[in-house]
């Protein structure tokens, strides 16, 4: 567990090279291995197999403690289906395109802010550039007064939750442990525990959302667009709407996971291109003929594909998670081997994207891999596949477009001096190393 948490990836390197395509790894608190496959015929078997029989929410039960057991990556079954349709709309089609100019006008403002000459951290300026699309997604525009404390307090978790002792508590600590841990850190001595100022942060961040979802529900939402207005507005089959508590774990959800994974993505999009200026200046030139000097539309995109194979591969050689889980809820076979209940089955993404079979010279970065190419989802799957597949991944994917876009075509950047970039475990992902600094070197018009 010690290596788990320090070196993922060698480790996982170590097992692949040793064990083959399938292993098992046996940890303390829990009961049952926790089995690793990088063949895509087991791949196709997991993305495949009955989700009452492979359940990703009891696989992902170490997220309980921070999201709640509302949020959509805990559920399974029925609720699971339930909450997708109704959380489905805002994130697809015209609605999630309405949101590409709100994304580029965060983005210049952050722009402006950055000295000309000096070292700045890359991925903490795309995690206020994410914060605030993601806030605005949610909760709409004109808000701004009412979410600010929301921000601060949100800011203060997820730094205090990615930092050693947050992951260690949530990596470590079993879920039942970590709620009584935080109960205990709210009263009396246990405020002068280590977690305390975690779990106060955390306590803050919930308050806050429900008093934004108690305030939104006697508004008057009628035609708003927000993210938390139309799900006010939703009904199941049933003509049920959600409750508050799931209303809550779902706002958690979106605005943690929507900000922090995205903004990962965002700062190893932009080590990859530093590394390798002549592709940096080929994705810069196709800017230059579709957007020229003219702030980025999001009409632009789809000729943008260039930039668009550059977060692919990205994502292929940096997946910001090294897994996608289900837990076994009776004996199967998968890749050949039987798997008892209560074991873990992990599709590895980390492991299948290196494959030399499937990617030649599999550690070399090579947008072109991608351009003009249809991928196998058993070989490629940053988002994670089957009926689980992430729901805010074309969001995710239009928003670091217009962002990396934006960025790419107003300033110069250059890599900081300093000790070379390497992956730090924030959580549950895998992020660069201090910030990802870097140095802008010119602005643009």
């Amino acid at each position: 567990m010690v290596r788990w948490l320090r070196e993922p990836l060698p480790m996982l390197d170590d097992l692949s090279a040793r064990y083959g395509t399938a292993f098992s790894i046996k940890v303390p608190r829990l009961p049952q291995p926790m089995v690793f496959f990088s063949d895509p015929a087991a791949v196709k078997q997991i993305w495949s197999g009955d989700p009452e029989d492979l359940r990703a929410g009891e696989a992902n039960v170490i997220l309980r403690s921070v999201l709640g057991g509302n949020s959509l990556l805990l559920l399974d079954g029925a609720r699971h289906l339930r909450e997708r349709r109704l959380m489905l709309p805002p994130f697809h089609g015209e609605r999630m395109k309405a949101y590409g100019t709100a994304m580029r006008d965060a983005t210049m403002r952050e722009l402006e802010r950055w000295p000309i000459g000096k070292t700045i951290s890359f991925a903490e300026s795309m995690q206020s550039i994410t914060l605030e699309v993601i806030m605005r997604t949610i909760f709409g525009v004109g808000e701004e007064a009412k979410l600010a404390p929301l921000r601060d307090a949100l800011v203060r978790w997820t730094t205090l939750g990615t930092s050693r002792i947050g992951t260690a508590m949530l990596l470590l600590v079993p879920p039942d442990q970590a709620e009584r841990l935080q109960r205990f850190a709210r009263s009396g001595l246990g405020r002068l525990l280590p977690w305390a100022p975690l779990v106060s942060a955390q306590q803050e961040t919930d308050r806050l959302v429900r008093e934004l979802i108690a305030a939104r529900r006697v508004e008057d939402t009628t035609g708003r667009e927000d993210v938390l207005s139309m799900l006010l507005a939703a009904r199941d089959e049933r003509g049920q709407r959600m409750t508050d508590d799931e209303l809550r774990d779902e706002m958690l959800t979106m605005l943690v996971a929507g900000h922090e994974t995205t903004a990962t993505t965002l700062a190893w999009t932009i080590h990859h291109l530093l590394e390798h200026p002549a592709w940096l200046a080929k994705v810069r030139a196709q800017l230059a003929e579709v957007v020229g000097d003219r702030p980025v539309e999001p009409g632009d995109l789809e000729r943008l594909t260039l930039l668009d194979a550059t977060i692919k591969e990205t994502l292929r050689l940096t997946p910001i998670i090294p897994l996608v889980a289900r837990r076994v809820a009776k004996p199967m076979t998968i890749g050949g081997y039987d798997l008892p209940v209560g074991a873990i089955a992990m599709a590895s993404i980390y492991l299948v994207h290196r494959r030399a079979d499937l990617w030649p010279d599999p550690t070399r970065f090579d947008p072109m891999r991608f351009v003009g190419a249809k991928i196998d989802p058993t070989h490629y799957f940053p988002f994670g596949g089957g009926t689980r597949r992430c729901l805010g991944m074309a969001f995710a994917n239009y928003e670091m477009k217009v962002v990396l876009a934006t960025v790419l075509s107003r300033v110069q950047l250059g890599a900081a001096p300093g000790p070379r970039i390497k992956v730090v475990r924030r959580g549950i992902t895998l992020a660069p190393s201090d910030g990802m600094p870097v140095v802008v070197t010119r602005r643009g018009a």
